[in-house]
């Protein structure tokens, strides 16, 4: 069964007014989400400030969301960064504790053309064995 299907809760990261996430209220929201039914979570996606996330700020809160649902809610983690290694030490992190899942868009200052995304995802393919969804929010003219 694929991770990527049915309803997939993609919530903020709760953080203090200086950026730090807030651990025990990524628990308590995750953990809400997983009790009441949800297929899968997108943490730290758009709606999650992860552009605004320093990596171990990342860290902490995949950190708290696994140890809240980890083996009973599939946990898809958000990797968009600007550069490709950022992207795929993310990727290890990512792996390292405990998700299930990758969530990236190409994160760029200017569009990409379609070989640099193509590109930039495959790098971050070949550096890990988590399955990977790929996502893009097209501007619209």
């Amino acid at each position: 069964m694929s991770i990527f299907q049915g309803l997939s809760a993609f919530p903020i990261t709760p953080a203090n007014e200086h950026g730090v996430v807030d651990t025990e209220a990524v628990m308590r929201l995750t953990g809400h989400l997983s009790a009441n039914g949800v297929d899968s979570i997108g943490l730290l996606g758009i709606t999650g400030i992860y552009a605004y996330l320093s990596r171990t700020e990342r860290c902490c809160a995949i950190r708290a969301a696994v140890k809240t649902v980890g083996g009973k809610t599939p946990l898809i983690v958000g990797i968009g960064t600007l550069r490709t290694d950022d992207a795929q030490n993310l990727a290890h992190d990512v792996a390292a504790e405990g998700a299930d899942g990758l969530l990236m868009a190409p994160v760029s200052y200017t569009p990409l053309t379609q070989e640099e995304a193509y590109q930039h995802y495959k790098a971050v393919a070949e550096v890990t064995s988590l399955p990977l969804c790929i996502y893009n929010n097209p501007v619209q003219p």
